[in-house]
């Protein structure tokens, strides 16, 4: 392979079927983004295995997103929109970008409890890695999990991402040990992953995405 340099991701809107996915911004989202997250035990779980939140309040959670999303070149972070109601159900980030190595990760992702087991999480994973592999043509997409974040690492075996190991004792997180779980897709695997995410996603076949890429 000739030496070559890939461009960064285009921070864009990526529309879908059941989502769209649209760039952070702060004064529209940031007040939906804390109702969807906050005020439940149910809703404030979902932050059990990131590095930040709960927040006190909006104004909390403006501030952080302000000093490290919105202010820095990477991650890249948007919003999501569930199609059927136009309202803001989540957040998914691209992150550790590599364009001299044509590489990134998918990652900060998040989801009001309402919308989970639903099509909205597995379509915005599939228009990231659309937007990386097909758009950009990068060569390798990373997925990394606490150890102990079952449903991380459930998403991402099901999606197609490859096992790659454990880093052991990799951080030091809330006062605790973080064993993190590395898993990767790369553009040759991605032809057999993006067909079988447009089988479950679109058409009317009874059978698990997890099945699919089993198979």
């Amino acid at each position: 392979m000739e030496n070559r340099t890939w461009q960064p991701p285009e921070f864009i809107q990526l529309k879908g079927q059941f989502v769209t996915l649209k760039p952070l911004i702060l004064e529209r989202d940031v007040d939906a983004l804390y109702a969807a997250s906050h005020g439940t035990s149910e809703k404030e779980a979902i932050w059990n295995y990131l590095f930040y939140g709960p927040f006190d309040s909006p104004s909390t959670m403006k501030d952080w997103m302000e000093e490290n999303i919105v202010s820095q070149s990477d991650p890249l972070t948007w919003t999501v929109f569930d199609n059927l109601t136009n309202t803001q159900v989540g957040s998914v980030a691209l992150l550790a970008i590599a364009p001299n190595h044509g590489r990134a990760e998918i990652g900060h992702v998040w989801f009001t409890p309402a919308v989970h087991k639903s099509k909205i999480n597995t379509e915005s994973q599939f228009l990231l890695l659309q937007h990386l592999f097909d758009r950009h043509s990068y060569r390798r997409v990373e997925w990394k999990c606490n150890s102990l974040n079952h449903a991380s690492r459930t998403t991402a075996t099901r999606m197609g991402f490859i096992y790659e190991g454990r880093f052991r004792q990799h951080m030091f997180v809330r006062g605790k040990n973080r064993d993190t779980d590395w898993f990767a897709m790369t553009d040759k695997e991605w032809p057999r992953c993006k067909s079988n995410f447009e089988k479950w996603l679109y058409s009317h076949e009874n059978i698990s995405l997890m099945e699919l890429n089993n198979s």
